[in-house]
């Protein structure tokens, strides 16, 4: 196996650095914490080149035990700086005394790539605010909304990073869906042509995968398998890990999802079972309303520990949403056996 001091002088001398002490004693640590599956923590100041510090054990333990490594960070910033510059120069470096040039891919969210049954799907639904973009080609929205829609056709790996300049939130969402809104690969017209499903298998067979923090804890706590099995996490931008597992382990209700989920079944199932989705966010808008009244900033309370609010207002309110919501799914189920 090659050693760490002899890979590092190369990456070096391909980025036309110079030699770190500090660098490379923490590469020394990174490559004996997988060695012995010890947890370490570093904290490296800035100009200790951690990237190169990390990424260069990683790269030499994945190759000789065949094994992918997991890389997460905090930020699309650093995630394209590890994938699009700093993963190339230190693959071309390594390749010649590998054998082989070291291969990485990129892992990420669903709703970062172009859905093609949503963009295949008839868009003139008055309903939706998405497809009256898209309808609407003389507004200036409206000709962005056709600058991204003939993208989008055109693209060949469907990445919402390749479009510049980035596409508007609002009309990004006509064209992606989110993982819960994904009806599977198996199920979809288009599922041998999925973007996203197409980038997920590129990862399953590398060596380094980069990823961001929020996937790795839907990965780590809801059982979905969005990244290839491994056994070793290098965690960047670690400061920030603690809030985005809080993020994902919060649920959050609001009015303006319920009336989504209300306007998105209104084609599909009938108007009485829409109405009763409407009538619960109604109820729970007039409800927020009374709550905000002496907490006019987000209110986070314990409701378990408030009998009044929790008994007498809250409860029932997100009870009738419940029963809605359960309603739409029986029906659409329904269609969806029919079909």
């Amino acid at each position: 196996m090659t050693t760490i001091d002899a890979a590092l002088d190369a990456v070096v001398a391909e980025l036309g650095g110079e030699r770190r002490d500090g660098q490379r004693d923490m590469a020394r640590a990174v490559d004996h914490a997988m060695e012995t599956g010890e947890h370490l923590l570093v904290q490296a100041g800035t100009g200790t080149g951690k990237s190169v510090a990390y990424l260069v054990p990683a790269i030499l333990r994945a190759m000789a035990t065949n094994q992918t490594i997991v890389v997460s960070t905090a930020t699309l910033a650093l995630q394209r700086q590890l994938v699009g510059r700093d993963l190339p120069r230190i693959a071309r470096a390594l390749a010649p005394i590998l054998g082989r040039e070291p291969t990485f891919a990129v892992a990420k969210g669903r709703h970062n790539y172009v859905c093609k049954a949503r963009l295949n799907a008839d868009f003139e639904t008055p309903d939706d605010d998405a497809a009256a973009l898209f309808a609407a080609p003389t507004t200036q929205l409206g000709k962005e909304a056709k600058r991204v829609r003939t993208w989008a056709f055109l693209t060949e790996t469907g990445d919402r990073e390749e479009l510049e300049p980035a596409a508007d939130p609002r009309i990004w969402r006509g064209i992606s869906v989110s993982g819960t809104e994904c009806i599977g690969a198996s199920k979809c017209p288009y599922g041998d042509e999925c973007f996203a499903e197409q980038a997920r298998a590129m990862a399953s067979d590398v060596d380094i995968v980069v990823t961001n923090h929020a996937m790795l804890v839907i990965h780590a706590l809801e059982g979905v398998p969005l990244l290839p099995d491994h056994r070793i996490v290098i965690i960047d931008e670690g400061h920030e890990l603690a809030d985005r597992v809080t993020a994902q382990a919060t649920a959050e209700l609001s009015v303006g999802a319920v009336e989504r989920a209300a306007n998105r079944c209104r084609r599909i199932i009938e108007a009485d079972i829409v109405g009763l989705l409407e009538d619960a966010a109604d109820g729970l808008s007039l409800l927020f309303t009374e709550i905000a009244k002496p907490y006019p900033q987000r209110v986070v309370r314990e409701v378990e520990n408030d009998f009044l609010l929790g008994q007498s207002v809250l409860v029932p309110s997100l009870s009738a949403i419940r029963d809605a919501a359960n309603n739409a799914l029986v029906a659409l189920a329904a269609i969806a056996k029919s079909d």
